[in-house]
């Protein structure tokens, strides 16, 4: 197996500062030259580059070692021992690994418990120790099934959640402009959501790096990002298909969907109301995804959450991709992202055109949060009810 995932030497400043610290050049060799003895099976050699790129990384000045990421390469480090026999240096390196990502980074729990390449230290206690560590800070499905439930509690104090009339002349307007009628279709109300939804992500691509625009509607980003060939981030991808469905007689929110412990990101997503299924149904056009029970109904975010929670089958399309080039699994946008992602979900109170660009005429914005019993956030407006953060729009 590997080790893309985990061989990770970050040498931001790949230009100027390389060129001028020729000693960067024979770490870069020394990592290669791992990883070309790692294949030949020479474990004892690859081990040892390994060991000859933290020592120089430790002659590096201060200003340049925080240019590098050591993380990945104590996690091979503890492979390569382990697959050569170094039982006692796997596991000092493993620990080291450890240490460096509790706290700090997001890692995928799953692969390191599968890794074959560990197994001979797997029954050893010190490794069943940090792995517990290590579990306790990133197995993300096992966190969220730990969290606590939900309860019912008393709403009057927050705002409400109101639905933009699509005949709201910028959302006629939007309909008509990019002929909405035709890219949902003429099939039943759950081939349309998800037309609309697979035309916005073959749209505009993700970009999770990308700066926000001054005006922030559909059409505007839309057209920015076909006027300037460059993609957006998933929360403005969101928003871009909750417009849509407004403009098309929906009733839609854009979900933010966050982790206990905030490190890199979260994600957003979009809930649109199915009339049909009586139901929030799950969209998220940054991959073309939705999620189906074991007879193919779509599931809405609640049920997702729950089904990950308790036990039960759920399956995610099979053309989920991130920008037409990676193709999803249930497994790494499920069961470790979402996971991760599903532990405080945030909605805006007023969904209409618009409904982040601060202008005049703006009517203003609450964020209401749904949270486990007894673990609040930072936000203004939050409940524990989940009844009553996901009630129908009709009622």
């Amino acid at each position: 197996m590997k080790k893309i995932l985990f061989i990770v030497l970050v040498l931001c400043t790949f230009g100027v500062t390389y060129a001028l610290n020729p000693a960067f050049n024979e770490m870069v060799e020394l990592r290669e030259a791992s990883q070309s003895f790692y294949t030949q099976k020479n474990y004892g050699k690859a081990a040892k580059c390994l060991e000859q790129f933290i020592q120089q990384y430790t002659e590096l000045p201060d200003s340049l070692q925080t240019q590098v990421n050591l993380t990945g390469i104590y996690y091979n480090l503890a492979c390569y021992n382990a697959l050569a026999g170094r039982k006692r240096a796997a596991i000092n390196a493993f620990d080291k690994y450890v240490d460096l990502v509790v706290g700090e980074q997001e890692i995928d729990y799953g692969f390191i418990c599968r890794d074959t390449d560990l197994n001979s230290i797997r029954s050893d206690k010190r490794f069943v120790a940090a792995m517990q560590r290590l579990g306790e800070w990133g197995d993300y499905k096992t966190i969220l099934q730990k969290a606590p439930g939900y309860a019912a509690a008393d709403c009057d104090s927050l705002p409400g959640f109101y639905y933009a009339n699509p005949n709201d002349c910028n959302l006629v307007h939007l309909r008509q402009y990019y002929n909405l009628d035709s890219i949902a279709g003429a099939g039943d109300e759950i081939s349309k959501i998800i037309n609309l939804m697979a035309w916005v992500h073959n749209t505009v691509r993700h970009d999770g790096g990308s700066s926000w625009p001054e005006e922030r509607t559909a059409m505007a980003m839309i057209e920015l990002c076909r006027n300037e060939n460059r993609g957006v981030n998933c929360r403005m991808l969101a928003m871009i298909l909750n417009e849509c469905y407004l403009a098309m007689g929906f009733k839609s929110r854009y979900i933010t969907c966050m982790p206990k412990n905030m490190v890199s990101d979260c994600h957003v997503i979009n809930a649109v109301y199915s009339v049909t299924l009586d139901k929030w149904v799950w969209m998220d056009p940054s991959f073309n995804a939705y999620v189906t029970d074991e007879n193919g109904t779509l599931l809405s975010i609640a049920e997702v959450r729950k089904r990950i929670r308790e036990g039960g089958d759920y399956f995610l399309n099979e053309d989920a991709n991130w920008n037409n080039r990676e193709k999803q699994t249930k497994e790494s946008y499920l069961d470790r992202y979402m996971a991760k992602n599903f532990y405080y979900l945030e909605a805006v109170s007023q969904n209409i055109y618009g409904a982040e660009w601060k202008h005049d005429g703006h009517p203003g914005q609450y964020y209401i949060n749904l949270i486990p019993v007894g673990q609040p956030n930072n936000r203004s407006f939050q409940t524990t009810d989940e009844e009553w953060f996901w009630q129908s729009p009709y009622k």
